[in-house]
């Protein structure tokens, strides 16, 4: 892993990402949501190309933003606060639950379950449904807040399973 520049599966903490701006007369509130851990989606070959021609050669194969996954901490999604005051608190679940094994073995499209068996880091899973953009130039001003980098087979995995996700085809439910 080159550690001067994010590469795809980089794992990194406490990513603040920027939700709203609001501007009323003299008034300016700004909402961030803070995530404890992201994953960088981006492909790495765009990854490398855009660090190789970084501000010297300004054109459209620079990357903007790179994108990003929430990566919760597993026990906090267990017990639904996961999300914290963002959204409501989720149903708590427990571990022998099928549906959590199911996650567990990542057989669940929307998410991705992490276990860290070599570093000191908690069990996370990735959630696909909310996925975002980082300024490219901010998440390098963060370089120090990443965790580590996933091995090849797993972050092309990761990845994989994200843009099957993301591309499925969406039916909407049919009431009976």
């Amino acid at each position: 892993m080159s550690q001067e520049r994010v590469s795809q599966g980089d794992i990194f903490q406490d990513i603040e990402i920027l939700e709203n701006i609001d501007v009323e007369k003299s008034i300016i509130r700004v909402q961030k949501i803070l995530f404890p851990f992201v994953v960088c989606l981006n492909q790495e070959c765009d990854l490398e190309k855009d660090y190789k021609n970084n501000e010297s050669m300004l054109c459209n194969n620079n990357l903007l933003h790179i994108a990003i996954a929430p990566a919760f901490i597993f026990d906090q999604y267990l017990t639904g606060t996961h999300w914290g005051s963002i959204f409501s608190c989720n149903k708590p679940q427990k571990r022998k639950d099928t549906i959590i094994r199911n996650i567990m073995d990542n057989e669940i499209p929307r998410y991705h379950y992490l276990k860290f068996s070599e570093l000191d880091m908690p069990e996370l899973i990735i959630d696909f449904k909310h996925f975002f953009t980082v300024n490219r130039n901010k998440l390098y001003n963060q370089l120090d807040s990443r965790l580590c980098s996933l091995d090849d087979l797993f972050k092309e995995k990761i990845n994989q399973r994200f843009s099957n996700y993301v591309s499925r085809i969406g039916l909407p439910e049919h009431k009976r």
